[in-house]
């Protein structure tokens, strides 16, 4: 699925839902479709999507109907099933077609984005993330070249039947990482009406969350008394993420 992706395609699908945007993925291939539609929701983790989910939307008995629901979904289709579905109501939906993603965020001048374009994930989230998809994809090339080596030349690999290596098992560790870092401070914000009635103080959070401010290094010597210690500063793009 990383290879699939790419870094951006995986940061901006783990952004629409964490969102909880409508979300509709399609390829030519059906397989490749359910495979990321899997690996997307598990990689929300400690989160979980409890909304609309069909990884494989049949087209049949009014099926289609889903996509213009007036709630966040998460559907897949294959390519060939898109004619049938009215374009006019995908502006509001995160479409990403596998076979191609870097056309998920491609952007006409005159008419905006083709399709909805999720908020961004803050800065540092992402880069961690995206850090972790080219590590993923050098251990698992070296991983692949080794097995190549030791074995039968002719031997390959199952890409879905195999069990889950080690450097896919840290990857998610490390997304699951970033994810927990966006709600760091959110206990903090809780306060107890009663022992089994709590009330979150968004304000609060929105104003004080560790996620909100981003690393910030000077890079000019400026007098005497300059320090290369980096500041916290507050990031509007992470604030944007978070208020929704």
């Amino acid at each position: 699925t990383a290879r699939l992706l790419g870094a951006e395609g995986l940061t901006l699908l783990l952004a629409a839902a964490l969102t909880e945007c409508r979300i509709l993925i399609h390829s030519v291939n059906v397989a490749d479709v359910a495979m990321v539609a899997e690996v997307i929701t598990s990689l929300l983790f400690p989160f979980t999507w409890q909304l609309v989910y069909i990884p494989v939307l049949p087209i049949g008995g009014g099926m289609l109907e889903i996509l213009d629901a007036p709630l966040p979904f998460f559907v897949g289709l294959p390519t060939a099933s898109l004619k049938y579905v009215d374009k006019s109501i995908l502006s509001e939906v995160v479409v990403v077609d596998l076979d191609d993603v870097s056309s998920f965020t491609e952007y006409d001048a005159r008419r905006g984005p083709r399709t909805k374009i999720p908020p961004a994930l803050p800065a540092s989230v992402s880069t961690s993330i995206s850090k972790a998809v080219f590590r993923l994809l050098k251990e698992d090339d070296e991983l692949e070249q080794q097995m190549r080596t030791r074995f039968f030349v002719g031997l390959r690999r199952s890409s879905r039947l195999e069990i889950e290596t080690l450097p896919e098992r840290m990857f998610r560790i490390h997304v699951a990482l970033q994810i927990c870092s966006l709600v760091r401070g959110y206990q903090e914000c809780l306060f107890f009406v009663s022992a089994l009635q709590p009330v979150f103080n968004r304000d609060r959070f929105l104003r004080q969350a560790p996620a909100l401010f981003e690393d910030k290094r000077p890079t000019v010597l400026i007098d005497k008394n300059f320090s290369d210690r980096s500041q916290k500063i507050l990031s509007p793009r992470s604030k944007r993420f978070l208020s929704v």
